[in-house]
């Protein structure tokens, strides 16, 4: 039974840990549409190919 209760707190810490990646994610990230998220790819593969 021990082995289920540790299980179990290390689950939910998982779980816990990654609520608080998603909000970090979306309180940073900011949305873009998908022509301007196009747009800022092609501009990084441009300077990746001057280098």
């Amino acid at each position: 039974m021990d082995f289920v209760i540790q299980w179990l707190w290390y689950l939910l810490a998982f779980l816990v840990g990654s609520l608080v990646a998603w909000l970090i994610t979306v309180l940073t990230v900011k949305p873009t549409s998908e022509s301007e998220a196009l747009a800022e790819l092609t501009r990084a593969r441009e300077l990746g190919e001057q280098r």
